[in-house]
């Protein structure tokens, strides 16, 4: 979700911003005083979260905080809403082997989890703590990871790893930058929720120069939790063989950057990084592609000699044979992880 970044914006839905910021605050005071119910299994649950609409790499670290409790002998299994999908009735995917669901059952994100996760089971419903249960009973899971999270107070969490774009988090902690709640903004809450996080991530922090990533670690955060600092970096494959894809193809190619994600201009600008030469074809996040659209673009870049290139998350609503560079987004970390500090004492 793309909200205008402007005062005449913010100030014409001030009165509405107002208003979500006292209902968000007087549900947090609910739970906090518990009047509302927390739903708790017997079972480690990790969220992955953010405080903005949209955009926060939180799909990354989910995959990597996964990927490690399977290393260390766990069952991990993903909870997630599945925005998006046109199913919106409950789905646990044990993924034991089985094909996949398409998005339009499972929702783009939790398809690519699933895809990424093999043996991981992913149960999807807008009740988390449902989806934490159908995990637990399955027999499947010893714990859980909840994507995108943070908000979603019904279900009792041991961690809560709070994602934030650097860029962003550098004009807030360092620059000083407002923070307007929806609708004049993209907040969901202010940071001051940070708070109830045991460690905040800034994602995407290779966008980051040396000075403000150093002005970054130093600068004060509500809560006082610990930081990280997540660097993505893309790979490539060809989408209907899956075969591998140098990135030195990538340079100097005339390619169309065919998205519908939350933030398509950095998308565009890590392929700039690899050297291509890039043309736009921007949609709303979770999209769903018609025939039309898809046949548009193949011909818009067919007559100018472009690859089409695509993320992985956009891969999961097209079909397979369609004709693009998939773009992998894969994690690593610049100094500490979480896991250490954050994760491992929960498993002891």
């Amino acid at each position: 979700m793309n909200i205008p970044d402007h005062p005449l914006w913010r100030g014409a839905w001030a009165v509405p911003a107002a208003l979500f910021g006292a209902a968000a605050r007087a549900r947090n005071r609910l739970y906090a005083g518990g009047y509302l119910e927390t739903v708790r299994w017997p079972m480690p649950v990790f969220c992955v979260g953010n405080l903005t609409v949209g955009g926060a790499g939180k799909t990354p670290v989910t995959l990597w905080l996964a990927e490690r409790l399977k290393a260390v002998g766990r069952r991990p299994a993903v909870l997630s809403r599945g925005f998006g999908r046109r199913d919106r009735s409950p789905v646990f995917v044990p993924n034991q082997g089985e094909a996949v669901p398409g998005a339009d059952r499972l929702g783009d994100e939790p398809r690519l989890l699933a895809s990424r996760l093999p043996g991981v089971p992913v149960s999807i419903d807008s009740d988390r703590a449902a989806a934490a249960g159908r995990a637990w009973i399955s027999g499947l899971a010893d714990c859980a990871v909840m994507d995108d999270g943070f908000q979603h107070r019904g279900l009792f969490r041991d961690r809560d790893l709070l994602c934030l774009d650097a860029r962003t988090a550098h004009a807030v902690f360092v620059g000083g930058r407002e923070t307007p709640l929806l609708p004049a903004g993209p907040w969901r809450e202010k940071p001051a929720a940070g708070v109830r996080a045991a460690g905040w991530v800034f994602t995407r922090a290779e966008r980051l120069s040396g000075a403000e990533k150093a002005a970054l670690r130093t600068a004060g955060r509500p809560g006082g939790a610990p930081a990280f600092f997540a660097e993505y970096a893309l790979s490539f494959f060809d989408g209907p063989t899956g075969r591998p894809i140098s990135p030195s193809e990538m340079a100097g190619a005339d390619v169309t950057a065919f998205t519908g994600v939350a933030d398509p201009g950095g998308f565009e600008a890590a392929l700039t990084k690899w050297g291509a030469r890039v043309r736009g074809a921007r949609y709303s996040d979770h999209h769903v592609f018609t025939a039309g659209e898809r046949a548009r673009v193949l011909a818009d870049a067919g007559r100018d000699g472009r690859r089409v290139v695509v993320t992985e998350k956009d891969w999961q609503r097209l079909p397979s044979d369609f004709p693009a560079v998939v773009a992998r987004l894969d994690l690593r970390w610049d100094g500490e992880d979480p896991w250490a500090s954050v994760i491992e004492s929960v498993l002891r």
